[in-house]
């Protein structure tokens, strides 16, 4: 079998605590030799001057579709996962996913996709299989048993927890929170959540998912904390999470490093007092797609879309930037892109993030150090999400990125969000090249993994 090389890197490695000028040997897939001597291969990659690093996890994307008349993915998202040097993603988030997620998992395993990806039990699909397509509506004793159920099955199968979108789904209550989530607990996987409020009242909602992590004792993950609590909130949200780890309570965050949120124009986001709620105007929200992609609201555009074309996407510039910074500069806040596209439309979260993270906070800022940065992108959502990614240990998955520190940056834009960023030389997956000089040369190498 082919042996890689890559002779000359700044390896970074938090897992385990590596920082220094190292050589890597590749074969079979795995990491099999590290060495400050050059090393020989059948192939050989120059890093000089180049950073390497385990391959970038994003925890929390918005996946691409399957397209089963087509037996094809819709790709979009997972293209500029991996232009920006993100070799493993995990999808269902927000309790929003595929509907058919064992035929969508079988797709990925059988096509292959451009990027690793794991999922969550997305709890919007567990609803929708009960035929439960009123969001205001409350669930029955008997339809939350058998979500329950349909929970245990797919976590069965390897997903990695249950993700809800509790601010999307005002008919979800405690008694239904409770026991779906319940499910987690046979194996200790973790719930991840949009919760059910921002701004002014996003301490009672944390307040309201921290109850479920402690009483049922199962990992807890907040999602997208910036466009949660960066409106004034942030040093009281911290402080509130910080002291329940205090006593003990496994919970997570994480947050992407823009101060504009994305979602669609029909979600409950926008249902009546949002202005108020934001203090804003209609002109504070972008449409990120469709006629008129590049515009901002006015009450009339607002009022059609929302009505007539609820799943276009939009963009609320809303978030106060220095509050962004406090949650990025946190130690256990992971990066994560909360990345969403249609078509390559959408936010360039989706495109940046990773990039950006280095750019602004790292060069820019220097609010981070680079090490740290990389932390927060590889180690610490793998040990969050239990997979094993994330590290350049000996016998570890060979999914790697090498960058140039100098060059790099985030080059999408509000207006071409899908733009491909700078400095990303090489990408690697299974031990194999997926990208080489910012171009893709393997588009299905990624493979579906399970915990």
């Amino acid at each position: 079998m082919d042996r890689l090389v890559i002779n000359g890197g700044y390896l970074i490695d938090p897992t385990n605590r590596i920082s220094s000028k190292l050589n890597i040997a590749i074969q079979n897939g795995k990491i099999v030799e590290i060495s400050k001597e050059e090393l020989q291969g059948d192939t050989i990659i120059d890093a000089k001057g180049l950073i390497v690093s385990p391959g970038f996890i994003d925890c929390h994307i918005h996946e691409d579709s399957y397209n089963e008349e087509k037996d094809m993915f819709d790709i979009s998202i997972f293209e500029c996962m991996l232009n920006m040097g993100v070799t493993t993603a995990i999808g269902g988030n927000c309790g929003i996913g595929p509907y058919d997620i064992p035929g969508y998992i079988e797709a990925v395993e059988r096509l292959g996709i451009p990027i690793n990806l794991g999922m969550l039990v997305p709890h919007d699909i567990l609803r929708k299989i009960e035929g439960i397509n009123n969001k205001y509506k409350s669930a029955s004793l008997e339809e939350i048993k058998k979500m329950r159920a349909k929970a245990v099955e797919y976590l069965d199968m390897g997903l990695l927890g249950i993700s809800f979108g509790i601010r999307y789904i005002p008919g979800l209550e405690k008694n239904e929170l409770i026991e779906v989530s319940s499910a987690c607990q046979k194996d200790n996987k973790l719930i991840a959540a949009h919760i059910r409020d921002d701004a002014s009242n996003v301490i009672p909602a944390t307040q309201e998912f921290i109850n479920i992590g402690r009483e049922l004792k199962v990992p807890i993950e907040i999602s997208h904390i910036g466009s949660m609590a960066s409106y004034g909130q942030m040093d009281e949200f911290l402080s509130l999470v910080d002291s329940e780890r205090s006593r003990g309570l496994d919970i997570g965050m994480d947050c992407y490093p823009y101060n504009a949120f994305s979602t669609k124009i029909g979600e409950t986001t926008y249902d009546d007092g949002f202005l108020e709620r934001y203090n804003i105007s209609y002109n504070s929200i972008e449409i990120a797609e469709g006629k008129y992609k590049g515009k901002r609201c006015t009450d009339r555009i607002f009022k059609r879309l929302r009505q007539q074309a609820p799943e276009t996407i939009t963009i609320g510039h809303v978030m106060r930037e220095e509050e962004v910074d406090k949650a990025i500069s946190h130690p256990d806040v992971i990066v994560a892109s909360d990345g969403l596209m249609n078509n390559f439309q959408g936010h360039p979260r989706a495109a940046g993030t990773f990039p950006r993270l280095i750019s602004e906070y790292v060069k820019n800022k220097k609010i981070l150090t680079l090490y740290q940065a990389i932390e927060k992108i590889t180690y610490l959502p793998a040990k969050k999400f239990g997979i094993n990614k994330g590290t350049l240990g000996i016998n570890a998955d060979a999914d790697i990125v090498i960058f140039d520190f100098n060059e790099i940056k985030d080059n999408a834009t509000f207006q071409e969000p899908a733009l491909g960023p700078s400095g990303i030389k090489y990408v690697i997956i299974d031990g194999k090249v997926a990208l080489e000089n910012g171009k893709i040369i393997r588009d299905n190498l990624g493979r579906f993994i399970k915990k």
